[in-house]
Order: C-alpha cells, then structure tokens, then sequence
C-alpha cells in the first residue's frame, strides 16, 4: 500500500423496510458489497460488522474519523413485493459532503441483487479509487433459482455473525431444505458446512459427536467447491473443515489460495490467524490477526482471543486484560475465561469472580472447558496453559 491510498470504511446498510426479510437483505446487500470492494485494488478498506455498534458514542456520530477515513460508506433497502430498492452513498469522511449517490431498484429475485452488488462495487471503487480501482479478481458467484434460497443463505449469515443457539436449528434447517431444492447452489452447500462446524465445536449437535458434525461440514464444503471452485465463502468454510478434521497441512494450502485470490479481506486473514494460533503457531498466527483487526472498525471478538492467549504466554497480563475485555464488548464466554485468568495474575479476586460466574453461562465452556478447545483443535500446549490459568482463578476465589 502507498500512503496516498484511500481508506473507505463501508458501514451496515439500513433496513427502511419492516420485516425480517428486508433486515436480512440489509445486512446481505452491505456484506456482499463488502466482498466485491475486497477485489479492487487502489484503496484501504475497513468494514463494521452487520450489527456493529460501537462502545464509544462519538466513533457512531462520525465512524470514519477514528481511522483516519478519507470515505465512508452507508447504505439503505426498501423492498416491495415487486423489486428490491438500494440506495448508496459515499461521503467524505472529513467535510460529511456527498461524494456519490446512487439508487437501484431490481426486480425481486436473487440475480438481480447480485448484479446491484457488482455495480455498486464497481462504480464505488472507481469513485474512491479513481485510477487504481483495477479488479484483481472477478469471481461471480452463480446465483440460486429462487429468493427462498438466497433468504436462508442470508440467514445463516446472521446467525453466524453471533451464534446465537436459539438462531441455530433454524437456519440448519432451512440450509437442509436449500440443498435440497437447489443443489447447484454452493454458497448454500457453503453455510451447510460452516454450520455443521458450529454443531460439533459449539456443541449443538444432536447425537453429541463433534467428529461426525465435521465429516458432513467436509463433505459439503466439497460439494461447495466442485460447484464453483473459487467461490471465497466456500473455500474459507473448507479450509476450516480440514483443520477441524486434523489435515492441517490441507487447510493452510486452502487458506494460502484463499489469501491469493483475495488479499484485502480481513475475514479471510482472521480466519487463517485465528487457526495458526490455536495450534499453537502464534508467531505466523498472531500478525494476521493482528492486520484482521486494523483493517475492521469493530473486530467480532474472536479476532483478539490468541492475541490475548499469546500475551498470557509472554507473561504480559495487563495487557492481555486489556485486549480481552476489548473482545468482550461483542462476545461470549471464552473472553471472560480470559478475563478470569488474567484478572487472577494480577491479584484481583473479586474481578476474577466476575469473570468466573459469566464464563459458567456458557455451557458448552464452562461444561468441559479442555474439551470445547480440543474441539476446537487447540494444540496441547494451548489446552495446558488456559487450563493451568483456570485452575488457578479457581482457586484464587476458593481461597
């Protein structure tokens, strides 16, 4: 990157629309126009994610300034029964003057959406990128034969932006039923996978086999890439199913190509970063994270937990409070098992109590904390080191 390159940060779009469908176009049409500008060279971008909201009021009054924005983006969707209506606008970050505008309105089927994508990315990075808005990679998904197939789609999505289990069981089944009725789909096949993922690591499977939940989570984000093998959501999902199954050397080459073929994405970086650490690879892990974070104006709170464990290694407990408590602004209870334990290295017993107790509203941690990281294929070391901590939070507030 030169340092006159742009930074465009792209916000949520906004649902004008009541009803889940529109919300869920919203967040759907936001998140691919993400994707899209992630093939453009020529500018810096950052993303918030869908439900985004920040722990400080005046980084939501003016999102761009934080990171020294030169663009912000924002977004809104009406729908109708009929036809589907976006409209764009980029303003510049320092005077909140308009830049460009634009409104589409689209029939109501998927084609259509995925075509307004497109455009916009594209006439967006000619505006923000003038010259450098070169396309690096135009990978144009196939789209599905009907809305109902692109809705669920977009429903897993946000069930997967915070894995929720009362959101769980319907989008799994809803993705069943796609595949079903649209085979030829992959983005489908694609969520199909990360969810079985979820139902083995996460523990929401039925039959209580992580390992089985990971052959279907393969076996579909196979399917995924034999239907379109450079499909970027399919092939994050797949080398995620072969590091769950140990093929660990196949998931790096998964991931490596997934880097190549889209180097700007952030997600694609957190994802690789997050495996690498958990296996216990912090010094290639950790910097990839690291960039993930830079490049995202509200990290979800995965991004920092092995940038907190690799601290927790190095002895540097203040700061690994610090970044801990940062991922659990927008996350669950593996950030309060961090918490806990940094809390008790540095002696703060009440702190480390707290920490404790909302950690235990987490079953499928605070169950059997060795095993959910083993599912998750921590390396040994790992599982040794946040369990000798948490042994010793324990008996901290025993004492």
């Amino acid at each position: 990157m030169t340092p006159r390159e742009p930074a465009v940060l792209v916000m949520p779009f906004t649902p004008l629309t009541p009803g889940e469908d529109t919300r869920l176009f919203a967040i759907g049409m936001g998140q691919e126009l993400t994707s899209n500008l992630f093939r453009f060279g020529g500018f810096r971008l950052y993303t918030s994610p869908p439900n985004g909201s920040s722990a400080k009021g005046d980084e939501a009054s003016q999102p761009g300034r934080p990171l020294g924005a030169s663009y912000v983006v924002r977004g809104s969707v009406q729908t109708s029964a009929e036809e589907v209506q976006v409209t764009t606008t980029v303003f510049n970050a320092e005077n909140d003057e308009i830049v460009w505008m634009r409104t589409y309105a689209r029939p109501f089927d998927p084609q259509s959406l995925m075509n307004v994508q497109r455009e916009l990315a594209s006439e967006i990075a000619t505006v923000v990128g003038q010259s450098y808005g070169v396309v690096r990679n135009d990978i144009r998904a196939d789209p599905p034969r009907n809305m109902e197939s692109y809705l669920c789609v977009l429903r897993a999505q946000a069930y997967r932006s915070t894995f929720r289990r009362v959101d769980f069981d319907p989008a799994m089944q809803c993705l069943q039923q796609t595949v079903q009725r649209d085979p030829q789909y992959s983005d489908a096949w694609a969520m199909l996978g990360w969810l079985h993922l979820d139902a083995g690591r996460l523990g929401y499977s039925s039959d209580g086999n992580p390992q089985t939940e990971y052959g279907k989570a393969l076996e579909a984000t196979s399917r995924a890439i034999a239907l379109q093998p450079n499909n970027p959501l399919a092939l994050k999902a797949l080398a995620s199913a072969y590091h769950f199954t140990g093929r660990y050397a196949d998931s790096d080459r998964i991931s490596h190509l997934t880097i190549d073929l889209n180097p700007n994405d952030p997600d694609i970086l957190a994802q690789f970063g997050w495996r690498l650490a958990i296996r216990g690879n912090f010094s290639e892990g950790v910097p990839m994270l690291k960039r993930a974070i830079e490049r995202t104006m509200h990290p979800p709170g995965w991004y920092f937990h092995f940038v907190a464990v690799d601290l927790y290694l190095k002895g540097e407990y203040k700061q690994m409070l610090d970044v801990a408590e940062t991922a659990s602004l927008r996350d669950s209870g593996f950030s309060q098992l961090l918490i806990a334990i940094a809390n008790t290295e540095l002696g703060r017993r009440d702190a480390t109590q707290t920490a404790l107790k909302g950690m235990s509203r987490y079953k499928a941690l605070a169950d059997d904390p060795a095993g959910f990281l083993r599912r998750n294929g921590a390396a040994d070391q790992v599982v040794d080191a946040l369990m000798t901590g948490l042994r010793k939070a324990q008996a901290l507030v025993a004492s």
